[in-house]
C-alpha cells in the first residue's frame, strides 16, 4: 500500500484511485492536523526596485488582481478563450485544459496559458475563481476528514528585516537539518535512540532564537488584527 503527499493526484499525474485521508493516529492516541492554506496567499511575494520609474503605477497594477476582476483574469484568464461562464459565479476551464486532447494533464495544460501554477504570487483566492488541484471535488472531500483536527488559523507573519536574514540563513539551515533527519527517523537510517543528540543539535544551531522571532511576529501579528 503506497501514499503520497501532493495537491491532487488526478490533475498532477493523472492518476485516480487515490484517497484523501484523514489525521493519522499517534501511538499514543494524538491526532492532529494544522497546515491549512490562508486566502492570502504569498506575503511578500512581490517587489518594486529601485530601477522602477513608475512605483505607484506599479503598485496599482499588481493591487487590481486583488480585486474580483483582476483574480478572475489571473487564475481563469479570457472568457471565451480560457473558461466559460456558466452562471454568475460558476466558472469552468474550456474543454482543452479539463479534457486536453494532447494527453497533457490538468496541471500541464493550465501551464501553458497562466503563470500562477506552482509559483508564488500576490493574490486573495477566492473557490468560485481559482480552480487548482486544491479545489477539485475529491481534493474538496479530503479537506472535509481534516476539518475536525484545524484549530484556529493565522495568515501568514511578517517579519523584519534582521528577522529575515536569521530566517534566511540560520532558520534555513535548521529547516533542512530537521527534514533530512526526519527522512532517517522514518526510514530507519537513524535510531530512535539518538532522537535526544536530535534534539540538542537543534539547540545549539539556534532554535530558542527562531521560536522567540516566531512568538514576536505572532505578537505583532495579534496586534494588528
Amino acid at each position: 500500500m503506497g501514499s503520497v503527499i501532493v495537491p491532487n493526484p488526478s490533475s498532477m499525474m493523472d492518476k485516480d484511485g487515490f484517497i484523501g485521508l484523514s489525521a493519522l493516529e499517534g501511538p499514543h492516541g494524538d491526532q492532529l492536523y494544522s497546515q491549512l492554506k490562508t486566502p492570502i496567499v504569498h506575503v511578500g511575494a512581490f517587489a518594486i526596485t529601485d530601477k522602477n520609474e513608475h512605483p505607484a503605477a506599479t503598485v496599482r497594477w499588481m493591487d487590481h488582481f486583488f480585486s474580483d476582476e483582476g483574480a478572475t483574469f489571473y487564475f481563469m484568464g479570457v472568457e471565451g478563450e480560457t473558461f466559460e461562464k456558466k452562471g454568475e459565479k460558476e466558472l469552468e476551464y474550456v474543454e482543452e485544459i479539463t479534457d486536453n486532447p494532447d494527453g497533457l494533464t490538468y496541471a500541464q495544460a493550465i501551464e501553458k496559458y497562466f503563470s500562477w501554477n506552482g509559483g508564488s504570487y500576490p493574490g486573495y483566492v477566492r473557490e468560485w475563481y481559482f480552480k487548482g488541484s486544491e479545489s477539485h471535488p475529491n481534493a474538496l472531500e479530503a479537506a472535509e476528514k481534516a476539518r475536525d483536527y484545524i484549530g484556529e488559523t493565522y495568515n501568514a507573519f511578517n517579519y523584519t528585516e534582521e528577522e529575515i536574514n536569521f530566517k534566511s540563513s540560520v532558520g534555513e539551515d535548521i529547516a533542512q537539518y530537521i527534514s533530512e533527519k526526519e527522512a532517517e527517523f522514518i526510514t530507519g537510517r537513524t535510531s530512535f535512540n539518538e532522537w535526544d543528540s536530535f534534539v540538542e543539535q537543534i539547540d545549539k544551531m539556534g532554535k530558542d532564537r527562531l521560536m522567540e522571532i516566531e512568538n514576536e511576529a505572532f505578537e505583532r501579528y495579534k496586534e494588528s488584527n
